[in-house]
């Protein structure tokens, strides 16, 4: 399609070895994977009537992560996080395609040119200043592993997102009130007195009897489905030093010949070999990663169809410095759900939880009411009830207050107050909370007006954002989608 760009002549030689480094891997091998793994399902969902086939939404995960090396492409470490979250790059796939779908329902559309001109002007594949043709065609063939065409139609629904993004909120302002607003949100500070009626020392005077704990496991037996899990050998090649990888990946390729002509002996050839086998615990895609080899989920999609002691696997570092393996499936454990004994303690820290909360909250309502009625200070309260008061420095919302987290909640109420008055009982991770202020730091209007307009940028980007969400959040209300993203 794009003959322009393929034939673009070029003078510019570039070190391929240089490309080589600095080049991050980027590999697209999870979403191939998806789709082979879960063949059976046709459709991930519908948008707006329109039924989106797996097929569809795998090409918009590979949309999503073209889209973020275009973006991050100078940022590797950003870039590795994101691309390593994969149920943020499910939901960003599926955000795309709503719209997507919505602006090719009204024909909003990127020409030819706007591809060119983007690829052509992108740093990543300038030399000079200059676009270099071989340069490009060498990060797609080796680093992004893609086809030229099938690149250059990310773009354009790379393209396609942002400016349909950019219809979306082009009528988003601030108004002066919610500028000044937001910025004494931010900068307004207070010091605060404050008491907690901690729901954990009220723990011990919870009970939960037999009959509430089976009702819980009836009501709630999705909870307590284990998936699929596997417990996984390895045979660890470290290579920690400086030009180190190549000797050792050579190794590591002479023992995976080996063990891939006879898996069944891979206890006996790492023996002979002098090598050390090592195993993990069983793991599901849901558990946390994996020290030193890949997070759960990754592995999980990369040894799905591996069968046990039947097949090995080499998992390469993409770092110069690492440790690369050589693995098998040792065992699959199925799925199963939990007996209502295995579950038993859980539930009744859960049911001691939520009555321990609920005395804290009914013992804090009593202890505001008495308070307010004996017009008591907040130093009263803590004496008469045997609380510990505690006294904060000048802390804004969005600062960290010790027993508390969050100081949003108690900075917003203590500004509804006046220095000496005691406010309502605020629910705070410990329990409950009884505030009084002590003194406000009252934001400058000076310093506002001066910092007004770069400020406005900031409270503008926000309220953008919002308006893309909400926007999102109406289209999602016509659509569906027959998988959990955050399982996929």
């Amino acid at each position: 399609m794009l003959n322009y760009l393929r034939k673009k002549i070029v003078a510019k030689r570039i070190l391929w070895i240089l490309a080589i480094i600095i080049i991050p891997a980027f590999v697209l091998w999870g979403t191939e994977s998806l789709s082979k793994r879960d063949s059976s399902l046709k459709y991930v969902g519908v948008i707006e009537g329109e039924k989106i086939p797996l097929d569809k939404f795998v090409k918009s995960i590979n949309d999503v992560r073209i889209g973020l090396f275009l973006n991050y492409f100078n940022q590797p470490e950003v870039l590795d996080k994101i691309n390593g979250d994969r149920k943020l790059l499910n939901r960003l796939a599926w955000e795309n395609l709503m719209i997507q779908t919505k602006a090719k329902k009204e024909k909003t559309s990127i020409p030819d040119s706007a591809v060119v001109g983007f690829i052509t002007r992108h740093p990543f594949f300038l030399r000079g200043g200059i676009f270099d043709e071989k340069l490009y065609n060498y990060i797609l063939k080796n680093s992004l592993r893609i086809q030229p065409r099938g690149f250059e139609e990310s773009v354009r629904n790379f393209l396609l997102t942002a400016k349909y993004k950019a219809d979306i909120v082009k009528d988003v302002v601030v108004t002066d009130e919610e500028l000044f607003n937001a910025y004494k949100n931010e900068f307004e500070k207070a010091k605060i007195y404050y008491v907690i009626v901690d729901k954990d020392i009220l723990k011990k005077y919870t009970d939960v009897p037999a009959d509430e704990i089976s009702m819980f496991y009836r009501q709630n037996s999705k909870m307590f489905m284990e998936p699929e899990r596997a417990i996984l050998q390895y045979i660890a090649f470290p290579h920690k030093e400086s030009g180190e990888k190549e000797k050792v990946l050579a190794e590591m390729r002479n023992v995976y010949e080996k063990l891939k002509k006879r898996p069944s002996k891979w206890d006996n050839i790492a023996k002979s070999l002098n090598l050390k086998v090592g195993e993990t615990s069983p793991f599901s895609k849901d558990d946390v990663g994996i020290p030193d080899i890949a997070t759960t989920y990754d592995l999980s999609v990369l040894t799905a169809k591996l069968r046990p002691m039947a097949e090995v696997l080499p998992l390469i570092s993409e770092r110069d410095k690492g440790v690369s393996y050589i693995i098998r499936v040792k065992r699959r454990l199925p799925p199963r759900m939990k007996t209502e004994e295995e579950a038993a303690y859980y539930i009744t820290e859960i049911l001691k939880d939520r009555k321990a909360e609920s005395l804290a909250s009914e013992k804090a309502e009593n202890i505001y009411k008495k308070a307010v009625s004996a017009e008591t200070s907040i130093n009263e309260v803590s004496e008469k009830n045997n609380l510990k008061l505690r006294q904060t420095d000048f802390v804004s919302r969005f600062d960290y207050i010790e027993e508390i987290g969050e100081a949003y909640p108690i900075v917003e109420e203590a500004s509804k107050l006046k220095p000496g008055e005691i406010s309502p009982p605020i629910k705070v991770r410990k329990g409950f909370a009884l505030i009084e202020p002590v003194a406000f730091q009252r934001v400058d209007k000076n310093e506002f007006e001066k910092e007004k307009e770069t400020y406005r940028n900031k409270v503008l980007s926000a309220k953008k954002m919002k308006a893309l969400q909400d926007w999102l959040n109406k289209i999602n209300a016509n659509s569906s989608l027959n998988v959990d993203l955050d399982k996929i």
